[in-house]
């Protein structure tokens, strides 16, 4: 009986979801083949859903809202996952080419990120973390550079990690292959171009370490 009645409240939670999407003009455009998505009972006002190719997983975790967002699967087989109560205001997600993975985790905060993820590699950004205004993280320089001799590319793509409990400031910049430590920040603008270690400040451009030992709450204490 337990279990018959906690069916019927996902179900009405996930028919609420559905009209709350159409009323506050959220737009979902998908074309091509074999794509799978879950948009389980999460609210979204005014976001735009575009996927197209073949193969993509899109999939927003129950209790999550969107405002005014972007996400968009370009290409085969990529795949982007934003976690049960993440809180997401603004901002562009892209995964695009073949094979690529962007996830944001639980009950993580961010305001109008752009995130482009290509070349089938991934971005990860943990549970917990507060994103502030106008986060810019890639794992892809976007084109690629030669070597003059020879030809050979020599600026391959890159995973990005920002672990749980990170702090970014306003307009920061994560470059490619870098990895960010649990409860670490970052200060307002900071150009982070290689690893921060956990429970670390960093500031600048380029980043460098400020305090190390640190953590950081989201309220005034």
């Amino acid at each position: 009986m337990a279990s018959s009645a906690l069916a019927r409240l996902v179900w009405l939670r996930r028919l609420r979801a559905r009209f709350f999407r159409a009323r506050h003009g959220t737009r979902i455009h998908t074309s091509g083949t074999s794509h799978h998505i879950e948009l389980n009972d999460a609210l979204l006002d005014g976001c735009q859903l575009e996927i197209s190719g073949a193969g993509h997983t899109l999939i927003i975790e129950p209790g999550a809202r969107l405002w005014n967002v972007t996400l968009r699967l370009i290409g085969e087989n990529n795949t982007l996952v934003i976690g049960s109560y993440a809180r997401l205001r603004g901002g562009h997600y892209l995964v695009e080419d073949r094979g690529g993975r962007i996830e944001i985790g639980a009950n993580t905060t961010a305001f109008s990120p752009m995130a482009i993820c290509s070349e089938g590699g991934s971005i990860h950004i943990g549970r917990d973390c507060l994103v502030a205004y106008g986060l810019d993280i890639r794992n892809s320089d976007g084109h690629s550079l030669l070597d003059g001799a020879t030809g050979q590319r020599i600026n391959p793509p890159a995973d990005v990690r920002i672990s749980d409990h990170v702090w970014l400031g306003n307009n920061c910049q994560v470059l490619k292959g870098v990895t960010l430590g649990a409860h670490s920040v970052a200060a307002a603008r900071s150009v982070i171009t290689k690893n921060v270690p956990a429970s670390t400040l960093v500031a600048g451009v380029p980043a460098k370490a400020i305090r190390d030992g640190i953590n950081w709450d989201s309220r005034r204490l």
